[in-house]
């Protein structure tokens, strides 16, 4: 077992009430409004970020979702993957309502941050939002020095801020925290209707995963989105990943550790890979595990929606649960 390069493992897939309160008042940012500005904090510090910001980039590979969600629309997105118009998913475009921003690193997305500088200024942008992306000191100077720029949430480790947390960072720094907190209740509701809905999900084991380079496969953190889905709708990650992830969203294991992967329901998360499915069946080691003979894993291979449990965001989550409660309610209730 060896952890995952970032490069790799992010090209891969290339109730309520008083709780969400009592989350919105712990989501590890806050504001102070005096004037035309506010101070946001941050994982890189705090930034004054203007009340009314007319001309936004999001930098984050995910975070033109989460701005969308409040229904502003950006000047400039980061391309992540996809090959989408605008680099903005099926589930997202009505949201851009008619705009098209600039489009950053088109099809070069390579799992290293790679900041287009130069493009960026050109917008002349008075606000960044870098959320969905490793921003390190340097990086956080340089954009900073075109507009104010804020970053992930202090509580967690980079790529590990659940989307509840980035809509509510958003939320601060637009000076929409009531709407925030309402977006968040809404899909929240949705994925709490379905656990209440499908009551063997829960305690059951699950284990997200992916195909890796020969002879190696990913397997997903418990603070990736994709296996915080899972838990939202009431599975449990072992324990035994949680220790081999560490603070990264994902490791790879070899085909002879494939027994890690041997859970009550496995998903396995191969929608950008046409072949993956076949490869992974066609394995004797994989064939041997209970999970497998017994029936209880779910290949996500339509693209959309692997793409729509892969960005795990406020606006692609809904597409997401649809999706797939169907088919892990098909797994979860085959005997082990």
């Amino acid at each position: 077992m060896r952890t995952l390069d970032r490069r790799k493992f992010l090209t891969v897939s290339a109730g309520v009430g008083l709780a969400v309160f009592a989350a919105a008042c712990s989501s590890g940012t806050d504001a102070d409004s005096a004037g035309d500005t506010r101070t946001v904090t941050h994982k890189k510090g705090t930034t004054e970020v203007p009340n009314a910001p007319q001309r936004i980039v999001t930098v984050g590979y995910s975070d033109q979702d989460t701005l969308l969600s409040f229904g502003r629309q950006p000047v400039g997105v980061t391309d992540w993957y996809g090959d989408y118009p605008d680099a903005t998913w099926p589930w997202a475009q009505d949201a851009l309502d008619g705009t098209h921003p600039e489009v950053f690193n088109r099809g070069q997305f390579t799992g290293e941050a790679n900041f287009a500088y130069e493009a960026i200024a050109k917008l002349d942008p008075d606000l960044i939002l870098a959320l969905y992306i490793d921003v390190d000191d340097d990086a956080y100077q340089r954009l900073s020095a075109i507009a104010p720029t804020v970053t992930t949430s202090p509580d967690y480790p980079d790529f590990g801020m659940p989307w509840q947390d980035a809509v509510r960072i958003v939320g601060t720094t637009l000076g929409e925290d009531e709407k925030a907190n309402q977006l968040v209740a809404d899909v929240d509701a949705l994925v709490a209707e379905q656990r209440a809905a499908h009551p063997e999900f829960e305690g059951k084991t699950v284990a997200v995963a992916e195909l890796g380079d020969a002879g190696s496969f990913y397997v997903r953190s418990p603070n990736d989105p994709r296996s915080r889905l899972m838990t939202s709708l009431g599975f449990v990650v072992p324990e035994q990943i949680a220790q081999l992830a560490g603070d990264l969203d994902a490791f790879t294991i070899s085909t002879e550790q494939l027994d890690i992967l041997d859970v009550d329901v496995l998903v396995w998360n191969v929608g950008s890979s046409p072949d993956a499915a076949a490869k992974i069946t066609a394995d004797p080691v994989y064939q041997s595990l209970p999970v497998a003979r017994a029936g209880r894993a779910v290949f996500v291979e339509d693209p959309t929606v692997s793409g729509a449990l892969t960005w795990g965001t406020v606006l692609s989550l809904p597409y997401a649960v649809d999706a797939l409660v169907p088919q892990l309610a098909e797994a979860a209730a085959k005997p082990a």
